[in-house]
């Protein structure tokens, strides 16, 4: 059980990584490049849908 709960705080981590650099980006602090907005519009639609599935890295 110790071991899933860390394993969900490790991927949470990295959710919360990869929101930040999705908002900086959002934010215009840096460019995103062509396909990445695509990509984070895809991402944002996904998450707001609630059909957004991850997996293990």
């Amino acid at each position: 059980m110790a071991e899933a709960i860390r394993e969900m705080n490790d991927i949470l981590f990295l959710l919360q990584k990869i929101e930040s650099i999705i908002d900086t980006r959002l934010i215009g602090e840096v460019e995103p490049d062509e396909d990445e907005i695509s990509l984070i519009a895809e991402y944002q639609d996904r998450k707001k849908k609630g059909t957004l599935r991850l997996h293990e890295i």
